[in-house]
């Protein structure tokens, strides 16, 4: 190691404080899924304790170091945000080889994993404590090779339009709707094959097969006529163009809640998501009144069948949907460009909010905003068509996904490749 290394690691070594907030986050349990071993214990003296895991940084604290720095800076990488608690044994295995077997957004996915389930075990909470941990994409009409995308508490998939975004958020949603692939599988010479993996808490596997014939599904290695119950996926229709309701039948509807469900949710948004949304009540029987607080300046909106809800107020009572969902099944939001269509402002405050490490849900969020990639707190998945220039005119080509480990670094250079998305396009 260099004497510019050497001083680069020593900046964004964690502190003790931090160490110390790593550990007892996990419990002083191993973050590793497939460990979850106890990292503290009695010493050999009466008042002695023997510790036995370390706090590893995700992205590495020093340049050439395990996975690279992600062009996050030494501050950046010395938070507590960029590190996971590992028993010391696991914490050699992910650096292994340059950490090549252990990515980002592996890693990523672990931490958030275990301290989701150690939060719901503290506050008494007897849920399943699952998660959505990858899907391997085969086959599939827009993908031009097979491709692993790992998943963490917030993902955000990037691309232009029409680059097959919105079709791999239908293989999210396929075990429970299948008919989304169907309708492309069943075109000649199409094909769907996918395999997805997560936790109930048990490792579950799942394979879709899809062609012109028909649908089939494997589930830990046995034909089944369908997959029951895997994991829960929500996709809210936020009222942000084309829905003047925004009535509680409406929220009601889009969300898939009969209206007494939705009004229960409604009225206990404020005190589950802790966001912008201060206090809600219905009107007559059936009109929403919320009073929001955004950067300071408060204000005061209404819905009915003849007025929009505004779509943070939606996107709230949606985050308070998952957060109670994830306490009795796995559940993962979708926001299918969504957040595109708010103000920069109100896109900032939502990514935010999602982002938060209370979250016991994942966040699946779609944007063709490339400046949505300066946000390191989100595993990022680059949808890149083969030939930018060529795709612009034909919109159909085939799609390569790169799940970004550095996407600080990589940002100018993807503005430079795909011009029609200026920076000053990108949401702040």
């Amino acid at each position: 190691m260099n004497e510019r290394s050497a001083g680069s690691r020593a900046e964004a070594n964690f502190h003790e404080k931090t160490k110390l907030a790593l550990a007892q986050r996990a419990a002083y349990r191993c973050s590793n899924p497939g460990c979850g071993k106890l990292t503290i214990g009695p010493g050999s003296g009466a008042e002695d304790t023997s510790s036995t895991g370390t706090a590893s940084h995700i992205y590495a604290a020093a340049e050439g170091g395990p996975r690279g720095t992600g062009g996050l800076s030494p501050e950046q990488r010395r938070h507590v945000s960029n590190g996971i608690w590992l028993c010391a044994s696991c914490g050699r295995l992910v650096d292994t080889n340059d950490g090549r077997r252990y990515p980002v957004s592996l890693l990523r996915g672990w931490r958030d994993l275990h301290e989701t389930r150690t939060r719901l075990e503290h506050s008494g909470v007897a849920g399943p404590g699952g998660w959505i941990n990858s899907i391997e994409v085969r086959e599939d009409v827009w993908l031009a090779e097979p491709t692993t995308v790992r998943f963490s508490r917030c993902n955000m998939f990037i691309g232009p339009n029409s680059s097959g975004k919105t079709l791999f958020m239908t293989l999210l949603s396929g075990l429970s709707e299948p008919s989304q692939i169907m309708r492309r599988a069943a075109l000649p010479d199409s094909a769907v094959n996918a395999v997805i993996n997560w936790y109930d808490p048990q490792p579950r596997t799942a394979e879709i097969s899809a062609d012109e014939r028909g649908i089939s599904f494997v589930l830990d290695g046995a034909d089944v006529p369908f997959v029951a119950q895997p994991y829960r996926v929500l996709k809210p229709s936020l009222p942000l163009q084309g829905h003047p309701a925004g009535s509680l039948t409406s929220l009601a509807s889009r969300l898939g809640l009969d209206p007494w469900n939705a009004r229960g949710l409604l009225l206990r948004t404020p005190e589950i998501v802790g966001g912008a949304v201060k206090e809600v009540a219905i009107e007559g029987e059936d009109g929403i009144r919320a009073v929001c607080s955004l950067d300071g300046k408060e204000f005061c909106v209404r819905g009915s069948e003849q007025e929009r809800l505004h779509p943070i107020v939606v996107l709230e009572i949606a985050i308070a949907l998952a957060e109670e969902s994830a306490r009795a099944q796995p559940t993962l939001l979708l926001l299918d460009e969504d957040l595109d269509m708010m103000h920069p402002r109100g896109f900032r405050h939502c990514r935010e909010l999602l982002s938060s490490a209370s979250r016991t849900f994942q966040t699946v969020a779609v944007s063709h905003h490339l400046g949505a990639l300066q946000d390191p707190e989100w595993t990022v998945t680059r949808f890149e068509p083969l030939d930018a220039q060529e795709f612009g005119a034909s919109g159909s080509l085939p799609v390569r996904l790169v799940q970004d480990e550095d996407p600080l670094e990589t940002y100018a250079a993807l503005m430079r490749r795909f011009p029609p998305f200026p920076e000053a396009a990108g949401p702040r």
